[in-house]
């Protein structure tokens, strides 16, 4: 990015304004403290869109296969959990308005999520390019057109774009970008970015098919190494 300012360092204040949506989304329902929330395991959360290793990832950030969902309403009746079909229809949504994927541990005592996934409508002009560095805490992947994962004191933050041709009230996006906020204080100090990357790379595999753009996404089944250099 010009200026010496790195692609995480803008994202990850993007990343912060859903976390608090979400947040205060929790608090209102009782987050994962509310009686008879149902306890989920890691292949049914995000509607179900984790594969095997990404269980084991999943399992690798909380240190538990016990979550729970947002449940209840949004202001406008959509429903607060996250579904593929919902998530496609507001992705040129406004951040409130836009269904995410928040995932709770399910006998944690924090109104936060331990991580929330976003997708959005993106321009091409907004995807970076090939010879955008990587800042401090920064690892890039050769996944889709972009994938990083942001590491600073206190939070993680991926991203992932894609590309997926979409038209919304605005006019047509060539690419959808998929953000993951993750707070460390929940997290297991062993836990890693590719760790980040896989749930969020399963979870953009399946909205990617949603969609209709799986071919075109470039988002393989597995997530291979840190990109060098």
């Amino acid at each position: 990015m010009k200026g010496g300012v790195s692609v995480g360092k803008v994202w990850r204040w993007a990343a912060y304004g859903t976390t608090l949506v979400i947040g205060a989304a929790g608090c209102g329902d009782g987050g994962s403290d509310e009686a008879g929330q149902p306890v989920r395991s890691p292949s049914q959360v995000c509607d179900a869109t984790l594969k095997a290793s990404a269980w084991k990832a999943l399992e690798n950030i909380g240190g538990t296969d016990r979550y729970t969902e947002l449940s209840g309403n949004q202001e406008n009746g959509d429903p607060r959990r996250f579904s593929l079909p919902l998530a496609a229809k507001r992705l040129h949504s406004e951040l409130p308005l836009r269904n995410k994927c928040a995932v709770y541990k399910a006998d944690g005592k924090n109104d936060f999520p331990l991580l929330d996934i976003d997708f959005e409508a993106q321009a091409a002009s907004s995807v970076p390019g090939k010879d955008v560095k990587a800042g401090d805490g920064e690892v890039f992947y050769p996944l889709g057109a972009f994938a990083a994962v942001n590491s600073k004191p206190g939070s993680d933050y991926a991203t992932l774009i894609f590309t997926c041709a979409s038209k919304g009230p605005d006019g047509s996006t060539s690419h959808v970008k998929a953000s993951l906020y993750v707070p460390t204080e929940q997290t297991q100090p062993d836990s890693t970015a590719t760790d980040r990357m896989a749930v969020l790379n399963d979870v953009s595999r399946a909205m990617a098919g949603q969609l209709g753009c799986a071919d075109e996404a470039a988002l393989p089944a597995q997530v291979p190494g840190p990109a060098k250099g």
